[in-house]
């Protein structure tokens, strides 16, 4: 095709960005020849109507057959039509070679001008005053001019005329005839009036903004916005559309004077005043400008200033803060402004700036819609799958978060019934569009659907849970993340339909071990171990088993937190085993961790279930039975947070009888060593263990060792001695010697009545031999 274009006799070079339809009447007012002769010269075709097609793009072999023509470069002619700009500020059709509006603005039918520019470069019109984005000059600190002032037509919406020499600076638009022979406009484009702006204005920053976008090979688009991962080109400026066209549809002029100079506001008041053009009447519904770009500078200036104020804002809920503004308006028109309608005003928003909107409109949500968009945090993520969380959520949420985040009454009952159920249902509708009931199922518990709702109400209402919301978005986050090393859902399906985990008569004979009254029910333990196990309440587990009634969960509740070491450590190491035996790798229990930043400055209902250490805990636990509601006091905490850390660090509450009883279980065995083979005392055993003689007896009881009868070796004549000096050589009466002994005066008189055969010297004679105080050896025995 290039051998049959013949090389032009004058060649001209292109200025910088120049526009191709701008250089070839440049090319022809050169060569004084018209402008259909040097079209036919380069190759290419017009049509006395329209723009021509190659003004946007160039199609196959035209960009070689001018660069043979004119000897430039087919790479610059090619980047002096609007194809250069395609897919970033505008999207071109391939094959008619137009622009598309519904997907992104395509700029004008003509071009805009400044009339400064063009008396500087000789009338030569650059190519990205086509451009929607262009609207102010930032050299000579003005509006660009969208029509001729003697026509009102849009310079170069249409070709030059074919037949003419080309009149660089004269407006070539034809007239109505009339009694002048003159059929065209001629109109200098350099008289042209124009608005000024405010060097270094809001304005004239916006525009530096887009020229930046649009003239650099690689422009800076990274906002707090977006995060660290920069936006396209294209993806900036369709948020800018989107924003602006909400700006010019709904704003009211108060909302923009601040910054916006006052022609320029007035500017745009009567723009908005002139009726929709007969053309465009058909494709425009609510909003004017989400399809065809405005045709004035004006409006364009306002609603891209406005929009870039707003995504300089900061990150997602800055940015949110800096749109509330414009979504109160939105919503004030009427129309619902959140969210379906956000894809209409832009026709594709980024992620970023859809939560942003949400985030805007967050007070005005439903707290299910707030937690479905994830505006409490503000996170950008598309939508989980629920299956996949809800295998790693327990049924009722974790008991540290659960304590955390359950409202709770001024009597210290929960708001809700089955909260922490309630909360888990909720912490898995984070970012999902699934129903709640269909988030039920998923985790397999029983609560109506009502009920999810009505306590998302609850913590909104309150002052004391506007984090709560924060603080579930945080949890659903961790989990997509990090997942959890526990499938609660494989769990569910081993061990859901069991009524069997500990053996009775195994917990019977600890209970008998530990407890002065064993009756505890082993049920509770099948319960704690169903719980532990599965993360699901007890109430839905097998019938057999379960917690039908309301004094029987109330029964369950009071064995989690009275329970002893002995017995939580039982019942963990039956739960491991029953894991191993299964084939489950997995650790026992599990809750998942936050930064600790990630609670500054939140309101929660709950305590901190780490602020008390388990040493205050054990310090202040009283022995025998206790109030839970005194502990609490004493301890400076709710009875919720008092009844977790006894479920999580079980205290030796017993009373002074029994309470070293648990610390003995493990050293019983030596001490019935001691009993039965070495023959020691009770006593002797007591005193090496250092624990009371009582514990001994008691322990040696229960593990079926055979007392020795008490007459054989009394209880106290290891005070023999003491007693038969005071009472021979002091001469004290027996009250006298209960008072100093602390013994009552019938041990004593019982202690003398054996022995009233031993005169005081032989016993005497006795404890010198034995060498030590405390054995008394008389004639056949030692007492001790």
């Amino acid at each position: 095709m290039t051998d049959t274009v013949r090389t032009l006799p004058i060649r001209l070079a292109p200025l910088p960005a120049e526009a191709l339809d701008s250089w070839l009447e440049a090319l022809a007012t050169r060569m004084s020849t018209p402008f259909a002769n040097v079209l036919t010269a380069v190759g290419l075709s017009a049509s006395a109507y329209g723009l021509p097609r190659w003004a946007m793009m160039l199609g196959t072999g035209e960009a070689e057959q001018i660069a043979a023509a004119t000897g430039t470069d087919a790479e610059q002619i090619i980047s002096m039509t609007l194809q250069r700009w395609d897919g970033q500020a505008l999207v071109i059709d391939p094959v008619r070679r137009i622009g598309r509006p519904q997907t992104l603005w395509s700029g004008p039918r003509g071009s805009r001008y400044c009339p400064a520019c063009l008396v500087e470069s000789g009338s030569r019109w650059p190519a990205a005053w086509r451009l929607t984005w262009s609207f102010a000059c930032t050299r000579h600190h003005v509006l660009l001019a969208d029509r001729c002032p003697e026509c009102d037509r849009s310079p170069r919406s249409r070709c030059h005329q074919l037949a003419g020499v080309p009149r660089p600076g004269l407006c070539p638009a034809p007239v109505p005839r009339t009694a002048s022979r003159d059929r065209w406009c001629h109109h200098s484009y350099a008289a042209t009036t124009v608005l000024p702006i405010e060097p270094d204005g809001p304005l004239e920053r916006a525009q530096q903004f887009m020229d930046a976008l649009l003239h650099t090979s690689a422009p800076d688009t990274s906002m707090p916005l977006y995060g660290e991962t920069a936006p396209s080109v294209f993806q900036l400026l369709s948020d800018v559309k989107a924003l602006a066209s909400m700006v010019l549809n709904y704003s009211i002029r108060r909302d923009f004077s601040p910054w916006c100079p006052p022609e320029v506001a007035n500017r745009l008041d009567n723009y908005r005043a002139t009726p929709v053009p007969r053309s465009q009447r058909r494709s425009q519904r609510a909003d004017r400008h989400s399809t065809y770009a405005p045709t004035d500078a004006a409006a364009i200036a306002v609603g891209v200033t406005a929009a870039m104020r707003i995504l300089q804002a900061g990150d997602v809920r800055g940015v949110g803060d800096a749109a509330r503004w414009l979504t109160d308006r939105v919503a004030a028109s009427g129309r619902a402004p959140y969210p379906a309608s956000y894809t209409h005003w832009g026709g594709g928003l980024s992620p970023a700036l859809t939560v942003a909107l949400r985030c805007s409109r967050e007070h005005h949500l439903l707290p299910l819609a707030r937690l479905r968009h994830r505006t409490p945090t503000g996170v950008v993520k598309p939508p989980c799958d629920t299956t996949t969380r809800a295998k790693a959520m327990p049924v009722g949420l974790w008991p540290a978060w659960a304590l955390r985040l359950t409202p709770y009454t001024p009597g210290g009952l929960p708001t809700k019934a089955r909260a922490a159920e309630l909360l888990s249902v909720a912490c898995l509708m984070v970012g999902s569009r699934t129903s709640i009931t269909a988030a039920i199922r998923a985790l397999g518990g029983t609560v109506i659907a009502h009920a999810v709702s009505d306590l998302l109400a609850t913590l909104t209402s309150r002052s004391d849970c506007t984090g709560v919301l924060r603080v579930l978005t945080l949890l659903a986050d961790h989990l997509d993340d990090h997942g959890s090393p526990i499938d609660y859902a494989r769990r569910r399906a081993v061990f859901g339909s069991r009524s069997t985990f500990i053996d009775a008569r195994q917990w019977q004979t600890l209970q008998k071990r530990l407890r002065s009254n064993s009756a505890c029910s082993p049920l509770h333990a099948q319960r704690w171990l169903f719980h532990t196990l599965t993360g699901t309440p007890p109430h839905l587990a097998n019938p057999a088993i379960a917690t039908a009634t309301g004094p029987q969960r109330a029964q369950y509740q009071r064995f989690c937190w009275r329970i002893l070491p002995a017995e939580h450590q039982l019942l963990q190491q039956t739960a491991q085993q029953l894991l191993v035996k299964e084939g489950i790798d997995e650790p026992l229990t599990w809750t998942p961790e936050l930064p600790g930043n990630s609670f500054d400055g939140l309101a929660l209902p709950g305590p901190d279930p780490d602020s008390l250490m388990p040493e205050q805990l054990h310090q202040l636990v009283p022995r025998g039975d206790f109030s839970i509601a005194q502990l609490a006091k004493r301890l400076g905490t709710t009875t919720a947070h008092a009844r977790y850390l006894l479920a999580q660090h079980p205290v030796d509450w017993s009373p002074p009888r029994y309470c070293q009883t648990q610390a003995t279980t493990e050293r019983v065995i030596q001490w019935k060593t001691w009993y039965e083979e070495a023959g020691l005392s009770m006593d002797v055993i007591a005193d090496r263990a250092q624990v009371s003689r009582a514990a001994v007896r008691i322990a040696l009881s229960k593990h079926g060792v055979a007392i020795r009868r008490s007459g054989g070796r009394p209880a106290y004549d290891h005070r023999l001695p003491e007693i038969l000096h005071r009472r021979q050589e002091l001469r004290q009466s027996f009250s006298r010697i209960s008072a100093d002994i602390s013994l009552s005066a019938t041990t004593i008189r019982n202690m003398l009545d054996r022995h009233k055969t031993q005169p005081a010297e032989e016993a005497d004679t006795a404890v010198r031999r034995a060498g030590r105080p405390g054995l008394l050896v008389l004639p056949g025995r030692v007492i001790r």
